[in-house]
């Protein structure tokens, strides 16, 4: 191991990024140490300079460690004159692996770190959008996976903006799907029971002005999922699709995607597709109007029913659901 490699500085915020982080620097430290033990102290703790110096200090037989320092940022005067003497002198059978997330506290320590020679590795906050869909693609290429570009786009507006999710659903098809690259009809089948997911393959179906799929989509979402969250769901991502499709005609054909993706907040990849829709659209404006009635009686009907105080049972949701996805999306 080099000198450097025996300092290493996690800095951020990103939990998820944290924690990958962090095993992947003890993973290679124990490639070339598979003895090492592991240790960690929370820095923010009132015993952590007790514990510090304790897991620091040599012992009889000189056996390797890693010290996981986590709370940097939290550390008092006397716990970081503990971790600055070690830096000064530190110890060839300790390896330490510290984390600051990157917030104003513990700045002096911070640099003092630095100045050890620590490399330093950014789990700074992930935006959504591009950033996010980035980090799905490095994750597949972490676990030596292929994946299409529109398979990462349909991942990310299946789960929404939580890395957790995103890796456990990345580990999941790449641990079931053998087919290389992974494509969005993989990620559609493998998350076709989950309403919210369903909810909104049905609305790119209905958009997109394919009435059979659409109802394929809502009768397969039924039978393998939580029926009675698909109605809702979908209704939802209907309106607020249809939303995007109107402003995207609004804006007209000369404004660029990135100025596009801005006004809406959506990612860029989304305003192609969008775009495509609205071209199924915009020589239908009368009926696409007369389909955001629909669409909001239909969303009473799901929430509530037929009157006040009564409710539609599941088979009942399902059945307006697709009366509407079949008349909606119909030419």
């Amino acid at each position: 191991m080099s000198d450097l490699a025996r300092i290493t500085l996690i800095r951020g915020g990103e939990q998820a990024l944290v924690d990958r982080a962090i095993a992947s620097t003890v993973a290679g430290i124990r490639q070339s140490r598979a003895d090492v033990d592991r240790e960690s102290v929370d820095a923010s703790t009132d015993d952590a300079v007790h514990e510090f110096r304790n897991v620091c200090a040599p012992t009889l037989f000189g056996s390797d460690v890693i010290v996981v320092v986590t709370g940097l940022q939290s550390a008092d005067d006397a716990f970081a004159d503990a971790l600055t003497e070690v830096l000064a002198d530190q110890p060839e059978n300790v390896w330490l692996v510290l984390h600051h997330d990157a917030t104003a506290g513990g700045k002096k320590l911070l640099e003092a770190v630095r100045g050890a020679g620590a490399n330093e590795v950014e789990c700074l906050a992930v935006k959504k959008g591009k950033a996010a869909i980035e980090v799905i693609s490095q994750e597949f290429a972490r676990r030596k996976r292929r994946a299409t570009s529109e398979a990462i786009n349909v991942l990310y507006e299946s789960v929404g903006h939580d890395l957790p999710m995103l890796f456990a659903a990345v580990g999941q098809l790449v641990a079931d799907v053998d087919d290389d690259p992974v494509t969005d009809v993989h990620v559609h089948a493998y998350f076709a029971g989950v309403a919210d997911v369903a909810g909104w393959q049905i609305a790119d179906h209905v958009w997109n002005r394919r009435p059979a799929q659409a109802l394929e989509s809502v009768r397969h979402a039924a039978a393998t999922g939580n029926a009675s969250g698909v109605g809702v769901m979908s209704v939802l991502a209907m309106m607020s699709a249809v939303r995007n499709i109107i402003r995207v005609g609004g804006l007209g054909p000369g404004a660029s995607e990135a100025d596009v993706a801005r006004e809406l907040g959506v990612p860029p990849w989304k305003v192609s597709s969008l775009r495509q829709q609205w071209s199924r659209w915009s020589g239908d404006q009368r009926r696409l109007a007369a389909s955001l009635v629909e669409l909001a009686d239909a969303e009473a009907l799901m929430k509530g029913g037929l009157e006040p105080g009564q409710a539609l049972d599941v088979e009942q949701k399902l059945f307006e659901l697709e009366k509407l996805v079949v008349s909606t999306g119909g030419r």
